[in-house]
């Protein structure tokens, strides 16, 4: 059977995040058979064979590698492998809250052929890039998605 979700996640040498946001993904309060999570290797240097063995077994993981391309072509090359109904973007340096993959669904299934998307929020407070980041995000999205009906803009790590 199909998972419901294909999470894709595009990874470069931080393989501390990736565990972090590994393990938000395992306590999700979404049913672990009905996702995959596709996590692509953008060429790193860093082996993540550890952490591959530590999640095989609480996660329905599938590692993929390619040569560093960026993370829009590590995107593309989990596209022609994900199984799920649904595709869901996250990056190696966020942990998605637990109902996200819920959260997802319902609004997907009460929009068909719509995409959906949640805010994003900067976990490293004090991180002049990670505020910076923020404050363009947040601007972009005032932009595109407030008084809009539809949405025209969503990170793509979400």
């Amino acid at each position: 059977m199909a998972p419901i979700f294909s999470i894709v996640i595009p990874t470069y040498n931080r393989p501390a995040r990736l565990e972090r946001c590994l393990a938000a993904l395992a306590a999700m309060d979404y049913p672990k058979e009905r996702y995959e999570v596709l996590v692509v290797d953008d060429g790193g240097t860093v082996s993540l064979a550890e952490i591959a063995d530590r999640w095989k077994e609480r996660l329905d993981l599938h590692w993929l590698k390619q040569s560093n391309a960026g993370p829009g072509a590590a995107r593309n090359t989990a596209m022609e492998q994900a199984r799920g109904e649904f595709v869901a973007f996250t990056d190696d340096d966020c942990e998605p809250e637990p109902q996200w993959l819920s959260e997802l669904e319902n609004s997907l299934r009460a929009t068909p052929g719509a995409m959906a998307g949640g805010h994003t929020v900067n976990a490293l407070e004090g991180n002049a890039y990670a505020e910076t980041s923020q404050v363009i995000v947040d601007i972009v999205y005032d932009f595109f998605v407030q008084g809009h009906e539809s949405p025209a803009f969503f990170a793509s790590n979400n």
